[in-house]
């Protein structure tokens, strides 16, 4: 098989690392490759719609400079992004709209009518997330593969793994990012009673198509291999930048949220601020929370204390600000990304062991608790004793430098293309 120089990345969720964790992990292993000599090239299957009827859209420099990002049905010319469908298809309806009303009133055409809509009729529903590709995607795919001619193309996660059998993946490298465990994932996110959006025998076929699978923590790659036990599995945590001086203790009683609006991160921290957050005003009354993260959606009112920021540009002065970082999850699959990258800003750390199971290296570094009274003893502990918020604060870094450098995450997804962690 040729050497690995081009890549290909097809994926239905955001590449946009401000959007979600995500997004962030898909578009920090893009800027890797890039990184480390391999031309990347990502197709987008699904933009925003705000993005599409901007009509001209300028990818923010956010965005990796050395990973080109494909738009179905945009022209490219650098940065910006031209969608001429959107310009034409309005100008269209409008000019052939004026058109008939000119003939009707000339009365050269008879007047439409618009029978009233039935009554109870409803709207057809989206299609569920975690849907594999329809015949259009499969059909984009085919021709933006056949025009890229890449040496090897992920899928971004398991359900859009189909793409990989498309015969102009043939003879490439095969490879699925998974995220985490998809039907583990369903089955979290459904009552008991209910049925699961995926079952693992329907995961397990999808992943027949990857050659190799690209799993985020230890703990999602056992899994992955029974699935699909033919497949080389690689583990691939999201990398972070780790901070490179050491941390200190905060003054000021501040505690960090980040999150976007999925289901897990609603619950969770909803759970932290009706049982726990009065337990820490109650200790420390001067305490304070801010939540970045379009999260903020999901609560119209803030608790006293509380202040939603919404999306923010640089989260650095928010996590250099916070004296404890809380992520109290009940629920949650794969490697947690705000707790990864809260230990990689090198902050104290009170989080729920339930986001532990992705990140074990983390176990003797941050406080774990999912009762409301011992989630807030150890966090006003933490801002009561800044010896012990440094402490936990040095250990989480420390934890960070040795798990998740771009040199230990990138390190098996390289010899898996074929190249080696220095190339």
């Amino acid at each position: 098989m040729r050497p690995v120089r081009r890549v290909a990345i097809v994926t239905r969720h955001t590449p946009l690392p401000w959007d979600d964790g995500a997004g962030s992990y898909l578009h920090d292993l893009a800027a890797g490759l890039a990184a480390r000599g391999f031309r990347v090239e990502v197709l987008w299957l699904e933009p925003h719609e705000p993005i599409r009827w901007q009509r001209v859209w300028r990818l923010p420099a956010a965005f990796s400079a050395n990973v080109t990002l494909h738009l179905p049905g945009a022209w490219r010319i650098g940065r910006r992004y031209f969608f001429p469908l959107v310009i034409w298809l309005p100008w269209k309806a409008r000019s052939l709209h004026l058109v008939r009303r000119s003939l009707e009133a000339l009365r050269l055409l008879r007047p439409r009518s618009h029978p009233a809509p039935k009554p109870g009729a409803e709207a057809t529903p989206g299609r569920p997330w975690m849907s594999p590709p329809n015949t259009t995607e499969l059909a984009t795919t085919s021709r933006w593969l056949r025009r890229q001619r890449p040496d090897a193309v992920i899928a971004s996660y398991a359900w859009l793994a189909p793409v990989l059998a498309v015969p102009e993946a043939r003879g490439l490298r095969r490879l699925c990012l998974t995220h985490d465990v998809a039907w583990r994932r369903a089955q979290l996110a459904v009552a008991r009673a209910d049925p699961a959006e995926v079952t693992a025998a329907q995961e397990a076929g999808w992943l027949q198509s990857a050659d190799t699978l690209i799993a985020i923590s230890p703990a999602d790659a056992r899994e992955l291999q029974a699935l699909s036990p033919r497949a080389q599995v690689v583990v691939t945590p999201k990398a972070f930048v780790v901070a490179a001086t050491e941390s200190r203790a905060t003054p000021a009683p501040r505690l960090l949220f980040v999150g976007s609006g999925n289901a897990f991160n609603v619950e969770g921290l909803r759970w932290f601020l009706e049982k726990v957050w009065p337990l820490v005003r109650a200790g420390v009354p001067e305490a304070t929370l801010q939540v970045c993260g379009s999260i903020a959606a999901a609560f119209p009112a803030a608790p006293a204390g509380v202040t939603f920021l919404g999306g923010v540009p640089d989260l650095a002065p928010h996590y250099a600000s916070a004296a404890v970082v809380v992520v109290p999850l009940l629920r949650a699959t794969g490697l947690n990304i705000k707790l990864a990258e809260a230990a990689a800003y090198g902050r104290a750390i009170v989080t729920t062991p339930v986001t532990l199971e992705g990140a074990p290296f983390l176990r003797d570094a941050v406080r774990s608790t999912d009762q409301p009274a011992d989630f807030a003893a150890a966090v006003n502990q933490l801002l009561g004793d800044r010896d012990a918020q440094a402490a936990a604060a040095a250990r989480s870094l420390a934890a960070a430098r040795r798990h998740l450098s771009p040199e230990a995450c990138y390190g098996p997804l390289l010899a898996a293309l074929g190249a080696s962690a220095t190339s």
